[in-house]
Parts: structure tokens; C-alpha cells; sequence
């Protein structure tokens, strides 16, 4: 059974990262925390978008130093400036300090994930990767019902010290689970440089898969950091939102990952994203809670198998070595992806509404979407 071929550094590894992302997951509501001390709809999507920022000028750097002194160590100093990011939210409303927490908080996500991300990668055959990275992204899915959906009954119940504490707390769970981790020697290549990682990218000819990241993630983000505003002005909550995004998104990752033929796979992501675009696409029709319950599943459908698929495409056939750095170039196109065009759409939504921004936010993708579509078609020929 596929199960069987798991060690104990990709199990340690995968829900490590769960945890980790249930803190990340957590700071999704951070706009409700901004509304409340009257910060504008330009000035939340600053906010939110700095976290990405950070963490893209930062990976050509911190992904290179994984891959040189190695995952472990890299991971535990991330998890430790996260906890006290988290934590200091609880003393500090000044617009300044609160970017500063999210440059490091962007910091600490661009170690940690591309750490953890590699271990489990290096922990898995080649013929094991597509199903493997699934279930381990599966597991990051999960953190999305412990982080929003109970954030939000914390902050509703008790409020925002009591929201940063909880978020805080996973990533000292996680702390204690990735120090029982185990180095391996070839996971590591002291001879590197920065500049490799551009240079990775470029030998390895992966943009494409860094481009239809990019689209993904740009829908993502829209969706993450500016639903749960949209449904606040219509009455609505967002946590349901959250418990169908992990389930199906979860589900389809373990059960449906195996399934899907290896065969044209770039093809089967492309119609993937189509479908995505189109879900997004509707969001300005929801208006009660069956239609928050439908957009779930839609959006988590079409959404689910992108990342990982995309993931063991770029990974298949490489040296262990270079992990760090290939999934620095995945999880950068991923940020860009979220935190540049948050920082866009937000502009936009400040401007025309919520109704316009996340059209927009559907055509962009599905043109992208197309254009690859073009282009692949030209290389086979």
C-alpha cells in the first residue's frame, strides 16, 4: 500500500506543517482585526499584501540557505519568529509596527514552508510524488478549520488577544514536532550560492508552471483575504465557508490525487484553472448561506489539485539538493500571486466594490489561463 512508503520525516514533516499553517491560516481574519481599529479597504490590502512581499524578495535567500545548512535548523528558527509575531499583535495598532510584524511574518512563512515543503519532497520517491505532495498539502488544508472557522468563534466570543494567542499556540506544537526531524547530508550542498536560485528556475524551465502558480494563487488570494468583508456588508459569516474549503479541498487531495492519470497532466491543471476562474466569477451572486455553502465546493473543487500537481511536475526526476530552491520558485510565484494582486484588487475594490474586483479577478485568470494554453499547444508541435 502506497501508505507504507511514508517515513517518519515525511509524517513529522506533514503535520508540522499543518500546524504551522493553522497560525498562517489564522491571520486570514486579520482584516476583521484592521476594520475594527477603522483602517480603509486600500490599507488592508497593504497590510495583507506585505506578508507576501516579504516572503518573495526573501526566498532567493532563504531557500538557498536551506538548501546549505539544511531544512531542520531553518524550519525552528522560522516557527520561533512566527510565534512572536503572532504574539505581539496583541500590543501593538499602529499602521508602521503592524507591517513590520508582517514583513517577519513573511519571513518566517518563506523559511518554514519551503523547509518543510523539501523534507517531505526528499522523503518520497519519484513515483510516489504526485500522490504523496498531495497528501501532504491536504493536511495544510486542514489547518483552514482550526484556524478561521474557530478564530472567528474566538474573536466573536472572547476577542483579538485571545485570537492571537490560539494562533500563536500551533506553531509552538509545531516547533516540538519538526525537532524530531532528521537530518539527512544529501539534503544539503554547501557549495551554492543566491544566485543559484535564479539560475535553478532557468535550467530546470519550470515558468510555466511558476505562471499557472502565479494564476492560481491570484484567485486565491482575492478569495482568502477579501470574502470574509464582502459577506460582513451582506449579513453573512465567512466560517462556513472555511469548513467546506477544508473538506473538499482535503478529500480531493487524498482520494482523487491517485486517481488522475500522469498522462497531459499540465492540460488537466489548465481546465482546472478554467473552472476556477468561473467559480470566482459568481462570487458577487452570493447572497445567503446555501450560496456560501455552493461557492465552497466549487471554488475547493477546481482549486484542490493545482498546487500539488504542479508541484510534483517541477519535482519529478530532481536531486534533493535543489528541492529547497525549486519550491522557493513555486511558493514565490504562489506569493506573488496572492500578495501583489491583493494589493491590486484592493485598490480596486476600494475604488469600483467588491462586485467589480472579483470579476476582474476572473477574467485576469482566465485569460492567463488561455495564453498558456496557446503555448503549450505550440510546443507540442
Amino acid at each position: 500500500m502506497i501508505f507504507n512508503n511514508f517515513n517518519k520525516n515525511f509524517i513529522f514533516a506533514t503535520f508540522a506543517n499543518c500546524l504551522f499553517f493553522v497560525n498562517f491560516s489564522c491571520f486570514f481574519l486579520l482584516p476583521l482585526f484592521l476594520d475594527s481599529n477603522n483602517y480603509s479597504k486600500s490599507d488592508i490590502g497593504i497590510v495583507m499584501s506585505t506578508f507576501g512581499f516579504s516572503s518573495i524578495l526573501l526566498t532567493p535567500y532563504t531557500s538557498t540557505l536551506i538548501d546549505k545548512y539544511g531544512k531542520k535548523l531553518l524550519s525552528l528558527i522560522a516557527l520561533v519568529i512566527m510565534i512572536f509575531s503572532s504574539l505581539l499583535f496583541i500590543f501593538i495598532i499602529s499602521f508602521e509596527m503592524i507591517l513590520l510584524l508582517r514583513i517577519l511574518q513573511g519571513a518566517a512563512f518563506s523559511i518554514f514552508f519551503n523547509s518543510s515543503s523539501a523534507i517531505a519532497s526528499n522523503s518520497l520517491d519519484d513515483k510516489d510524488k504526485q500522490f504523496g505532495l498531495s497528501l501532504f498539502s491536504s493536511f495544510t488544508i486542514i489547518s483552514y478549520f482550526l484556524g478561521p472557522f474557530f478564530s472567528e468563534k474566538i474573536i466573536i466570543k472572547f476577542g483579538y488577544s485571545e485570537f492571537f494567542i490560539y494562533a500563536a499556540f500551533f506553531s509552538c506544537l509545531s516547533f516540538a514536532l519538526m525537532f524530531l526531524i532528521v537530518d539527512e547530508k544529501e539534503d544539503r550542498d554547501n557549495r551554492i550560492e543566491t544566485s543559484s536560485f535564479f539560475s535553478t528556475i532557468k535550467e530546470n524551465k519550470i515558468f510555466k508552471i511558476l505562471f499557472a502558480n502565479f494564476l492560481l494563487a491570484s484567485g486565491f488570494g482575492v478569495i482568502m483575504n477579501f470574502l470574509s468583508l464582502f459577506l460582513k456588508e451582506r449579513d453573512l459569516s465567512i466560517g462556513l465557508f472555511f469548513v467546506g474549503y477544508s473538506i473538499v479541498v482535503s478529500l480531493s487531495r487524498i482520494f482523487l490525487s491517485s486517481r488522475l492519470s500522469s498522462k497531459n497532466l499540465f492540460n488537466k491543471i489548465l481546465m482546472m484553472l478554467t473552472l476556477f476562474a468561473c467559480a470566482i466569477f459568481f462570487v458577487p451572486y452570493i447572497n445567503n448561506t446555501f450560496h456560501i455553502i455552493l461557492f465552497s465546493v466549487l471554488f475547493s473543487l477546481t482549486y484542490s489539485l493545482v498546487y500539488p500537481l504542479l508541484s510534483s511536475i517541477a519535482l519529478k526526476g530532481k536531486a534533493k539538493s535543489l528541492s529547497g530552491r525549486i519550491f522557493g520558485a513555486i511558493n514565490s510565484s504562489f506569493s506573488i500571486g496572492v500578495n501583489l494582486m491583493t494589493f491590486f484588487f484592493g485598490f480596486i475594490a476600494e475604488v469600483y466594490g467588491f462586485n467589480i474586483m472579483f470579476k476582474c479577478a476572473s477574467i485576469i485568470i482566465f485569460i492567463g489561463t488561455l495564453l498558456l494554453y496557446v503555448q503549450e499547444k505550440r510546443t507540442i508541435r
